[in-house]
């Protein structure tokens, strides 16, 4: 349908294309991970759904089609990240604008009305979990050490009498059929270089909860000093994309 890489750099209108998916190795190397882990979970991810009843390749590029119209015709894109207020979201109740929620931070939302997708790494917790009860589109996403929580958490869902639609995310150098690279490293950032490579225009794009001040309330449990540096990243990320100036920092 299309190329994630070639879209980010044409919907941004950047030369040379921003080091979104570069940023993968670098943090991998920094952080002493393998991608022949985050290799192994994508890999098996395809193959656990590969023909399933609800996740089938093609009923998730049908998904990821419809979700791509609804971005690109919305009026505004409101992405959440990890700390977002509830408070914040009250200036968009009139508006048409969708969200995309950074894992977690979909819980920050009263309704789903509104609701485009939720990019996971599945450790959103019940947040997520309501979400995917009420069948909402989850952008899910396989890397080295999460291959135990999406094999658990799938298991789960599938039970559910309205379960979430799914597309599927990697981030490893080589091509997986039926998964896509967006870029990025967190939740959050990835979630920008989803919602650009959707096509959705620059200015039509505001991130509301992006903060590397402190760890957000809806961020999954974590080692407070790894999640720390994992922020920066984020902000790096969002920095090249042109959003940094929504960092809170």
């Amino acid at each position: 349908m299309f190329h994630v890489g070639e879209a980010i750099a044409q919907n941004m209108h950047m030369a040379p294309i921003p080091s979104v998916f570069s940023v993968q190795s670098e943090v991998r190397e920094a952080f002493g991970w393998s991608e022949h882990d985050d290799t192994d979970s994508a890999e098996l991810l395809l193959r656990t759904l590969e023909g399933h009843a609800l996740w089938s390749p093609e009923k998730r590029e049908a998904t990821l089609e419809h979700l791509q119209q609804r971005l690109v015709n919305a009026e505004r894109v409101v992405l959440l990240g990890a700390a977002v207020e509830p408070s914040e979201l009250h200036r968009f109740n009139d508006t048409r604008a969708v969200f995309v929620a950074a894992d977690g931070a979909v819980g920050a939302l009263q309704s789903y009305e509104h609701l485009a997708c939720v990019v996971s790494d599945f450790d959103g917790a019940e947040h997520l979990d309501k979400a995917a009860e009420a069948g909402q589109t989850i952008i899910a996403h396989a890397h080295g050490d999460n291959s135990s929580q999406w094999k658990r958490i799938l298991t789960k869902w599938q039970e559910h009498s309205q379960p979430p639609s799914l597309v599927l995310s990697h981030q490893v150098t080589k091509e997986l059929s039926g998964m896509y690279n967006f870029g990025g490293f967190t939740d959050g950032d990835r979630a920008l270089c989803f919602v650009l490579s959707m096509g959705v225009a620059p200015e039509k794009v505001e991130l509301v909860g992006f903060s590397t001040m402190k760890i957000g309330a809806w961020s999954a449990t974590t080692t407070p000093s790894l999640k720390m540096q994992k922020l920066e990243w984020m902000k790096r990320i969002v920095s090249e994309l042109g959003f940094g100036d929504s960092i809170r920092s």
